[in-house]
C-alpha cells in the first residue's frame, strides 16, 4: 500500500465551507489498519492519507466538530502546522556567460575529486518546491520524482529554491557557470513546498516516507521548523535506521546557541553557512548540534525559466554537504550516516573564525575515506 491510497472523497458544496483541521495520527505497532480506519472514521475523521514506511495517518476532521482526543489504536495524535523557506538573501539574475566555477564548489575543493568520483548513481532527493525539470545545468541528472501537493502533475518548480539546491548538488552546466559539487548524481523532486515556499507538516512527511519508498540515499533538507514534532522526530529515526542519510539546515535567525528541526535532531547532519573567507554568516543559526559548516553566501546556481541567480543561507550550504556525501557514497555505497557524518567531521578543515565548528572539504573527505576505510 503507498501513501496516496487514502484519499478524501470530493467534498459537497456545503462541506467545502466548512474549515477542515488536519491532524497526523501515530499508530500502535502491530495493529490492524482496516479496522484502525474504521475507527478514526468512527471518530468523526477522515483518513486521507496512509504512510505506510512510517506507520502514520494523515487524517481531517471538519470544524467546528471536535473529535475525541483518544482514537483506539492511535499511540498519539500531532497537529498539523504550517512551515516556509525563508533566505536572508536572493540576489538578482547573474549572466550566463560567466564560466567559472562556483566559488563554494571551488573552496570545497571538488574539481579535485572528480577524476574519482562525480557522485555517479547515487539517488539524492530533494524535498523542496520541486525542480525545474528543461534547466540545461540540470536536466541531465534529473531522474524525476513526485509532487506531493498535486499527486497526478509533475513535481515542477514555481518558485526556484527547489531548482537552486538542485545546481548546487548536481549541476553539470559548465558553459553556464553553473557546476554542481556532484554532476554526476541523481537528483529526484520531491515535492512539498509551493510556489509561495510553505510546507505543512504532514507533507514532509509523506515526503520522507515516499524517499524511504523509493530508496533515497541522501536527503536534502533545506529548510527548518522552530516548533518540535514527535511526528518528524520518527520519521528521521525511520529514514535514519534504514539508512538514508539525511542533511539539513541550521537556520537562518543567526541564533548563537539554537538551530532549527530536523538539523537539530541527532540522526541528522546539522550545516551552518560560511562565506567566501571561511568566517561563519551572519545570519548562520550556530550551537548545540552543529556537524559541519559549509558555503552559503551568494552563491551562484540555477533559476527557473534556464537562468541562473545568486543566493544566500543555510539552504545553500546544505547541498553542498549532500553533494560531498554523494561522491563519497559512489565510492562506497554501503557506507551509513553515521560513518559519513564521521569522514566529514574528521575531515573538515579547522580555522579560528568558525568557534570549533570544521569547514567541508570534499577532497579531504575522499582522501581520508581512501586512506582509513580500504
Amino acid at each position: 500500500m503507498t501513501d496516496s491510497d487514502w484519499r478524501l472523497p470530493s467534498p459537497n458544496n456545503q462541506d467545502s465551507k466548512k474549515k477542515r483541521i488536519r491532524k497526523i495520527y501515530y499508530l500502535r505497532e502491530g495493529i490492524q489498519l482496516e479496522r484502525c480506519m474504521n475507527n478514526l472514521r468512527r471518530s468523526g475523521i477522515q483518513p486521507i492519507r496512509y504512510l505506510s514506511e512510517l506507520g502514520m495517518v494523515i487524517g481531517e476532521y471538519q470544524a467546528p466538530a471536535n473529535p475525541n482526543e483518544w482514537v483506539p489504536d492511535v499511540a498519539y495524535m500531532e497537529s498539523d502546522i504550517r512551515l516556509t523557506i525563508t533566505e536572508p538573501y536572493v540576489g538578482t539574475m547573474v549572466s550566463v556567460k560567466e564560466q567559472t566555477l562556483p566559488w563554494g564548489v571551488q573552496m570545497i575543493e571538488a574539481p579535485k575529486v572528480w577524476s574519482v568520483s562525480q557522485g555517479r548513481g547515487v539517488k539524492v532527493a530533494v524535498i523542496d518546491t520541486g525542480i525545474s525539470a528543461d534547466h540545461p545545468a540540470v536536466k541531465e541528472n534529473y531522474r524525476g520524482g513526485v509532487n506531493i501537493l498535486s499527486p497526478y502533475f509533475a513535481p515542477q518548480d514555481y518558485n526556484g529554491h527547489g531548482t537552486h539546491v538542485s545546481g548546487i548538488i548536481a549541476g553539470n552546466g559548465a558553459g553556464l557557470g553553473i557546476m554542481g559539487v556532484a554532476p554526476q548524481t541523481e537528483v529526484y523532486a520531491v515535492k512539498a513546498f509551493n510556489r509561495k515556499g510553505s510546507a505543512n507538516l504532514s507533507d514532509l512527511l509523506s515526503a520522507i516516507n515516499w524517499c524511504i519508498e523509493n530508496g533515497m540515499q541522501v536527503i536534502n533538507m533545506s529548510f527548518g521548523m522552530e516548533k518540535l514534532s514527535e511526528s518528524l522526530r520518527q520519521a528521521i529515526m525511520i529514514a535514519h535506521r534504514r539508512g538514508i542519510v539525511m542533511v539539513a539546515a541550521t537556520g537562518n535567525r543567526g541564533l548563537a546557541s539554537n538551530i532549527d528541526f530536523p538539523a537539530r535532531y541527532p540522526e541528522t547532519i546539522a550545516v551552518a553557512s560560511v562565506s567566501r573567507d571561511g568566517s561563519l554568516s551572519h545570519f548562520s543559526n550556530i550551537g548545540k548540534g552543529v556537524d559541519i559548516a559549509a558555503p552559503g553566501e551568494r552563491i551562484p546556481s540555477a533559476w527557473l525559466n534556464e537562468a541562473k541567480r545568486e543566493m544566500s543561507g543555510t539552504s545553500m550550504a546544505v547541498p553542498h554537504v549532500s553533494g560531498t556525501i554523494a561522491l563519497l557514497l559512489q565510492l562506497n555505497p554501503k557506507l551509513n550516516p553515521e560513518q559519513i557524518r564521521y569522514i566529514l567531521l574528521q575531515s573538515a578543515a579547522s580555522t579560528s573564525s568558525t568557534e570549533q565548528i570544521g569547514v567541508l572539504n570534499s577532497y579531504q573527505a575522499v582522501k581520508f575515506y581512501r586512506k582509513f576505510w580500504r
